[in-house]
């Protein structure tokens, strides 16, 4: 193994088993934590984690990788499957911005989404209660735990995430105007909301910036997955179907020969 395929490991390592010491921080503070929650509403359970980055400082172009079945994640997780099952099992991924004025720019959320394509606008109050609930949300999680992954059962109010408070009785985190969770198993993809203006609509849409779709995918053995896939320009597009025509070419002559 190379220095370089080490040091990876190592962080990945690292990320998987970071210390618990701290509580998840909340949009409020300008600079939320990357969460991922874990929702079954059918056997009524879920279980919150954080992933070890805040929303300025996870790089959304690079590729990412978390088990959260080991370390200190691991008694979260084990609580949640003790109750839940694959099939009805949905995640979601979140970190938000809520500090700041009247301003443009000032407040701003990404998170998980099935749906493709630019989003309808919503509006710059409604993003601010998106994230106010999503604050209740975080501080009754970190009350539960020290921080790197709490559980939750349909009897602990607002700690648990189908209450209808952070992510809502369907999984979903309100006013983004499509699903944010999807089944285990599933890729989504990434959007990024930001407030525009004083008043009016919040600016809304399906992450591609810098060459990237990216997508998270939750595995069933607990690996969590952010891929930041590369949007290949139109003349790399060219040069691939004329290598592929080249390609053809010769294997036509080597046929003819």
């Amino acid at each position: 193994m190379n220095f370089k395929m080490k040091a990876v490991v190592a962080a990945i390592a690292l990320t998987a088993s970071m210390s618990a010491s701290a509580a998840m921080s909340n949009t409020a503070s300008g600079d939320s934590s990357l969460i991922m929650t874990m929702l079954d509403t059918t056997a009524g359970v879920s279980a919150t984690f954080d992933l070890g980055y805040t929303k300025s400082t996870f790089d959304q172009t690079v590729n990412n990788i978390w088990n959260v079945s080991t370390g200190n994640y691991a008694a979260a997780w084990t609580s949640f499957w003790a109750a839940a099952t694959t099939a009805n099992t949905q995640y979601a991924v979140f970190a938000g911005d809520g500090y700041g004025g009247v301003v443009a720019g000032d407040k701003s959320v990404f998170t998980t989404t099935n749906v493709t394509g630019t989003l309808p606008a919503i509006s710059n109050s409604a993003l601010g209660t998106m994230e106010a609930n999503f604050d209740i949300f975080i501080a009754k999680n970190n009350a539960l735990s020290n921080g790197a992954a709490s559980f939750a059962d349909s009897t602990m109010g607002q700690a648990y995430a189908g209450n209808g408070v952070g992510y809502g009785t369907s999984g979903k985190i309100a006013a983004t105007g499509g699903d944010t969770n999807a089944l285990i198993g599933t890729s989504m993809k990434v959007i990024n909301i930001v407030r525009t203006g004083v008043a009016g609509n919040t600016s809304q849409s399906v992450l591609s910036v810098n060459g990237y779709n990216p997508t998270f995918n939750l595995s069933a053995t607990g690996d969590l997955s952010y891929v930041a896939v590369p949007v290949p320009e139109a003349d790399t597009w060219a040069m691939m179907l004329a290598g592929l025509g080249l390609m053809g070419f010769i294997a036509r002559r080597r046929t003819q020969a």
